[in-house]
């Protein structure tokens, strides 16, 4: 479903700018020039930092405008000067992080939490009317003021192009109906709708009040079925009923505020700290389902044209930044940058907003710059919004911990997205210091990079035919995902674990979706033909009897998965149980060093890969199509470092996974599913649709196509086609001069093209 600007008649592509302090104590020339570099850059919207703080309350009420107001005020119509349209940041977190240090008007909370010791928390109370009605009220406030400046898209399958201009004055077609409760129809015909970030970052907190305290003991009455005696041996106390429960008792931070986090051991040995942080998570995430449930149809109630696309995130999900291990004297760490400790189940917000997005940074937990992070996670989104647009999201500019785009290039990394099947997307940020961004200090070759890209993606979109295929499904490690921080021993190498899985599918040519148990529930996954478990040692946390004999059923049916050591998804559905064994090389073609953290042999299943030295079965096929791995493939491909030869090997020749060139996996997914993309390359990404496809180069050399295509167009502004001779001809370049390309293309006369290193086409005709 398509979100085309009525602004240009392109996709929607939003950019962030300003926060806090800046531009509202900048002057006016930088704000104008500002203006002109988004507009020149391919932007067709700004988003303004409009929170709900007093000054905005006094403004609306017919009062004077701060400064901060005040300067907001003059970059809206600096952005119509400018060709652009503008929306708005409407609500964050806990209303204000920086208040009173940078930001001087006072938060709006309505209802906040209360500490402990009976304090306010200073931090919105979530599920309170009061709360919810203040969010209200602001954001009617900020619609009524602002509204009419505000950028406004064409929902439908085929956007706005030549039937805008039968749009009525009520913001839909003329042979449409009125927009519905959710804001758009669910038929394709195009509506008017105004996108806004509704919630920037949500976490709940816990309130200690009287009331808070009964609503999280009703939680838990509910979580354990009322009986109170599952509690007691779990948290290991003896109380004798749920109202009687304490705070010491019940609330991670309390009863354990000596050590801030539990341990691997906790896990393994299911002890009363991890039953504790579990069930404060679990609370966590149903507040905050309950909250956007509730919040959606209250914020459409004046303004049902809203478009509700809150960043759920940020920066990234699941596969963060490890921001302990990259802090230093410059820069302090944020453990809420860690998705593990919110308390926040993404997939399971999607059906109550109008895109379900969040803002991606193409590095790994070690803060190692890798594009395919910002694939896999808008595989995640993609699958989080089937049926409606996919506004994906970016970080651009200096990362804080690392730059990032001194090794990535814009250019690629919109080719990810674009290949993942975004219909639009929202970036962060043009001089958003205070986490870096920073876009208006970026380098020329930078911005100019951005500029072709934008262009690129723009005129891709609509080109795009269909959906996106689907080939392999990635189970999404939910339970870990959402109880398990960083600081729990191998927590990193369980988390690459999926990342290694997802790199495997791309570099085989396959088109893989990261699916979660959600999807699963709904019946999606007998659209794939492979099911990929990924490492989750949590898995015992929820129930899952439901979606196991889905997969058990599935698997009958002919399809097939794979699974690592100690897998508990394939014990309970199939009664696979490996036997832990000491770290051994095995045998496919070559001879693999294993890397990872936990490993195991098998007995009983007709044997793929043995470990060397007799030592038993590293890879085994039961039921026909599970197949069972001993080590763990994925974070061994994913790795950072790669492991020496083991000194009781001696002198034998043997690599690591990523080096071995072995056709272990290859051979596997080949007896299940040819890749459609016809490419299996190294580095190479490719998203088909059904009339083309898209071919991101993450390489730092260029690659030369497989072969002839129709038509061909480039990231870096060359466009090719063939004629009806079948001979090439070059049509020049969308976006003016070359003189700061990250790549020029070379090769125009050579029978097939030539994708610059970091850089994507879009391919189509016959051919594919």
């Amino acid at each position: 479903m398509r979100l085309t600007s009525r602004t240009d008649n392109r996709p929607y592509m939003n950019v962030i700018f300003g926060n806090f302090y800046s531009p509202a104590f900048d002057d006016e020339q930088f704000i104008d020039e500002t203006m002109a570099l988004i507009k020149k850059l391919g932007y067709n919207s700004v988003m303004f930092d409009t929170k709900a703080w007093e000054d905005f309350k006094e403004r609306c009420e017919g009062g004077d405008a701060s400064q901060y107001v005040k300067m907001q005020e003059y970059m809206g119509r600096s952005a119509h000067r400018h060709g652009l349209a503008y929306n708005f940041l409407l609500l964050y977190l806990n209303g204000d992080n920086l208040y009173p240090h940078i930001r001087f008007s006072p938060p709006i909370f309505g209802e906040e939490i209360s500490y402990l010791d009976g304090t306010p928390g200073r931090w919105y109370k979530y599920w309170s009317p009061k709360a919810q009605g203040s969010m209200k009220e602001h954001v009617e406030r900020i619609m009524d003021r602002y509204g009419d400046g505000c950028e406004r898209c064409m929902l439908g399958d085929d956007g706005c192009e030549s039937r805008s201009e039968a749009i009525g004055d009520d913001g839909c077609e003329s042979r449409s109906e009125k927009i519905g409760d959710d804001g758009y129809e669910s038929s394709n015909r195009a509506c008017e709708v105004v996108p806004v970030c509704s919630m920037w970052d949500p976490v709940v907190a816990v309130s200690f009040d009287d009331e808070g305290r009964a609503r999280y003991l009703s939680f838990l009455r509910g979580l354990y079925h009322g009986d109170i005696g599952e509690l007691n041996r779990r948290y290991e106390i003896c109380a004798e009923n749920f109202a009687d429960l304490s705070p010491q008792e019940y609330w991670y931070g309390v009863r354990y505020s000596e050590t801030p986090f539990y341990t691997e051991e906790d896990v393994k040995n299911r002890t009363a700290r991890f039953y504790v942080w579990r069930d404060n998570a679990l609370w966590k995430i149903q507040e905050i389902t309950l909250y956007f449930e509730k919040i959606g149809p209250m914020l459409k109630e004046k303004h049902p044209e809203l478009f509700l696309c809150p960043d759920m995130t940020q920066w990234g999900y699941f596969l963060n930044i490890y921001g302990r291990s990259q802090q230093d004297i410059d820069n302090e760490f944020s453990d809420l940058w860690d998705t593990a400790v919110r308390g926040i189940d993404i997939y399971a917000l999607a059906p109550y907003v109008d895109s379900c997005h969040f803002i991606t940074v193409p590095v790994t937990p070690d803060g190692l710059p890798d594009a395919y992070v910002v694939s896999c996670q808008h595989s995640m989104m993609r699958v989080m919004n089937e049926g409606k647009p996919l506004i994906g999201g970016i970080y651009w500019g200096r990362y804080i911990y690392n730059d990032i785009y001194a090794h990535l290039s814009p250019a690629e990394i919109i080719g990810s997205m674009t290949a993942c099947g975004m219909d639009g997307y929202n970036c962060y940020g043009m001089n958003g210091l205070d986490d870096g961004g920073v876009m208006n200090r970026m380098d020329d070759c930078f911005l100019e990079s951005l500029r072709r890209a934008n262009d690129w993606c723009a005129e891709v979109i609509p080109l795009r035919g269909g959906v996106r295929k689907k080939e392999i499904a990635i189970l999404f490690p939910s339970e870990m995902a959402h109880l398990e921080p960083f600081e729990v021993g191998n927590n990193k190498i369980r988390r690459l674990d999926l990342l290694g899985w997802y790199r495997i599918c791309c570099d085989l040519g396959y088109q893989a979706d990261v699916i979660s148990n959600h999807e699963i529930g709904r019946g999606l996954l007998k659209e794939y033909k492979v099911l990929i478990v990924p490492a989750n040692d949590c898995y015992f946390a929820a129930e899952h009897e439901a979606m196991e004999e889905t997969i058990r059923a599935w698997v009958r049916a002919g399809g097939a998965l794979l699974h690592g050591p100690g897998d508990q998804l394939a014990q309970n559905c199939f009664g696979i149980r490996g036997i832990e064994c000491e770290k051994k090389p095995y045998r496919y073609g070559k001879t693999i060093i294993p890397q990872g953290e936990t490993f195991c042999r098998y007995e009983g299943g007709q044997e793929r890969a043995p470990y060397v030295d007799g030592g038993g079965c590293c890879v085994a096929v039961y039921e026909g199509t599970v197949y069972s791995f001993g080590v763990q493939i994925g974070a061994s491909y994913a790795s950072k470092n790669i492991p020496h030869v083991p000194y009781a090997q001696g002198n034998r020749e043997m690599y690591p996974l990523a080096l071995s060139r072995t056709t272990l996996i290859k051979d596997i997914l080949a007896r299940h599913v040819t890749p459609a993309s016809g490419i299996c390359e190294r580095g190479i990404e490719t998203g088909v649709f059904e009339n083309g496809m898209v071919i991101v180069n993450h390489r730092p050399t260029p690659y030369r196509l497989p072969k002839r295509y129709r038509t061909e167009i480039y990231t870096n502004g060359e466009r090719r086609r063939m004629d009806r001779a079948g001979s090439r001809e070059c049509c020049g370049h969308i976006g003016g001069n070359m003189e700061c390309g990250v790549q020029e293309s070379t090769g125009v006369n050579a029978e097939c093209g030539v994708l610059g290193a970091h850089e994507a086409v879009w391919v189509s005709g016959e051919q594919i």
